[in-house]
């Protein structure tokens, strides 16, 4: 991509465990001796980043935070009539969606990608229907929506990623199984489960482990995950499944693919997007494909084979 000229910065000073002050210092200096007409912004409280990026006429909207932050910024730039790239500088906790997508966390090695050396690809997004909410990684309810809740900010803090560790082990005590009620495109469902995820980016890179196979943000359909089995032996089975990749064959771990998926659990199942709580099911979410262009690694898109 051609170097941006006009430059949105929005920096969430609470995100992650960094000094606020330092990253700031370290963007406006990059900014400033890159010879950019920029503007930078610190946001205050939720919706800050989604209305900035929303009004924005900038050529590159840059987001300094978490995934929280980063998904924030993106729903304002889908909500903007201009086609802005994304470029992210992972400040937050998991930072899932950079890591996913090849992006650096080192603030200096991000901000090349952002302003040199990356190229901005479409991605598929998902629309949560209900709540007018978008996500670039998933949907779910169940244990990752229980382990997320359960992680609070003052845990995050001393913990950082390991706190999402503690408390899926937690969490893995206490499920239990819901009736669900699935609809997926036209066809209708139903069965007894403890987690539904609706996936659009199925892996982060580096890490060797993926929720599926072919799980793809560039292929225009959200893929659906669902756990059943509710002892801790059952629940190994599956993490072993996603451990060594064999993901077909069992009724503990099914898969669908779809444009539109709407969930119902009875009872209620706790739901997360892109690791922010955000109520119980049911839910409703449908693909927007190519919703959104994000700036990542040469290497990324042309292992994906999505080079503009």
């Amino acid at each position: 991509m051609s170097p941006p000229r006009r430059v949105l910065a929005i920096v969430n000073p609470a995100a992650g465990q960094d000094q606020a002050e330092d990253i700031l210092a370290t963007i406006r200096r990059r900014l400033e001796e890159s010879g950019l007409d920029f503007e930078l912004r610190e946001t205050e409280g939720e919706g800050d980043a989604r209305r900035w990026a929303a009004e924005t006429d900038r050529e590159l909207v840059l987001v300094a935070g978490g995934d929280g932050t980063v998904m924030e910024a993106l729903s304002g730039i889908i909500e903007n009539e201009r086609e802005i790239p994304l470029a992210q500088i992972p400040t937050g906790t998991a930072n899932l969606l950079a890591r996913a997508l090849g992006v650096p966390t080192d603030v200096d090695d991000a901000l090349e990608l952002a302003l040199r050396s990356g190229v901005a690809v479409p991605m598929d997004v998902g629309h949560l229907v209900d709540h007018d909410r978008y996500f670039a990684l998933m949907a779910g309810s169940g244990w990752d929506a229980d382990l997320i809740k359960a992680a609070d900010r003052d845990l995050k803090d001393k913990l950082g990623f390991f706190a999402y560790v503690i408390t899926g082990v937690k969490s893995l005590f206490s499920l239990k199984r819901s009736r669900i009620r699935l609809t997926v495109d036209d066809r209708r469902l139903r069965f007894r489960a403890h987690t539904v995820i609706a996936i659009n980016v199925g892996e982060i890179q580096g890490s060797g482990i993926a929720l599926g196979s072919n799980l793809s943000p560039h292929d225009g359909k959200l893929d659906l995950a669902i756990v059943s089995p509710n002892s801790i032996g059952g629940i190994l089975k599956v993490l072993w499944r996603l451990l060594t990749r064999r993901y077909e064959g069992a009724t503990e771990l099914r898969y669908f693919s779809a444009e539109k998926i709407k969930v119902e659990a009875d009872p209620p199942l706790n739901l997360e997007i892109d690791g922010e709580p955000i109520g119980k099911t049911p839910f409703e979410a449908h693909v927007i494909p190519g919703g959104a262009m994000l700036v990542v690694p040469r290497e990324y898109a042309e292992n994906k084979d999505i080079l503009p």
